[in-house]
């Protein structure tokens, strides 16, 4: 393991899941969320806490319910029961448990699709979240990747393919510049009631980058292989 690595809070959450490569290593920390505790056991993943009120776990698989109970009656630091009645999702709790933890870059899976989009979009805002209080989120999938960029740049690395949409999640977003993709943007300005981002690609031998001056953009990568620097 390389020791400069950064170690990251990995959570499984309960939305559309596709089995992918979640690697953890010595100093990571894992949180499945309710139901997202099934997909953890597909991938062959005992998680260090399972949080959630565990009502999607009893509507999706009584079985993975009574697993939960036996970890409850045998691990029972293992388990955070929350109430149904409450103001954190089971995702915004797990990262409140990770940023309390010390950890300050977070890699969300199973955070979008599913019955909920209210969910998926609640996952884009505690995104934005992490980034208020000093982390990096990234919601991760088979196919794309979620992220924020406030007042930074965001730079890809060389030999990427697939497309990228850029949104202002703020009012407006100034000094907006894109290099490297196939439609370029120059100290511009995005506003969160037109969506000129939208779809745009990467140039498979240019390094890309994503920068904004004043503002809050939602990054998302349509990717067959993509990595953040």
């Amino acid at each position: 393991m390389n020791s400069n690595r950064e170690p990251k809070c990995v959570i499984i959450s309960a939305g559309s899941f596709v089995p992918v490569d979640i690697p953890l290593y010595e100093g990571d920390y894992c949180i499945a969320c309710d139901a997202g505790f099934k997909y953890a056991q597909e991938m062959g993943i005992l998680p260090d806490l399972i949080v959630g009120d565990f009502d999607s776990a009893s509507e999706q698989d009584p079985i993975v319910l009574r697993s939960i109970e036996e970890i409850a009656l045998h691990d029972p630091d293992r388990i955070v029961r929350l109430n149904v009645v409450k103001d954190d999702t089971d995702t915004m709790k797990a990262v409140k448990i990770g940023l309390e933890k010390g950890y300050r870059k977070f890699y969300l899976y199973g955070a979008t699709g599913g019955k909920r989009i209210d969910h998926s979009i609640a996952n884009i805002q505690t995104l934005l979240f992490i980034k208020h209080n000093g982390g990096k989120g990234y919601i991760m999938d088979s196919d794309k990747m979620l992220m924020i960029a406030e007042n930074e740049e965001i730079s890809f690395n060389v030999g990427n393919t697939g497309y990228l949409s850029v949104f202002s999640l703020s009012e407006v977003s100034k000094g907006v510049t894109l290099k490297g993709l196939m439609y370029t943007l120059e100290d511009g300005e995005l506003k969160n009631d037109f969506p000129l981002g939208v779809s745009n690609e990467f140039i498979i031998d240019e390094k890309a980058s994503v920068s904004v001056k004043d503002g809050t953009l939602l990054i998302i990568l349509q990717f067959d292989d993509v990595h953040a620097n």
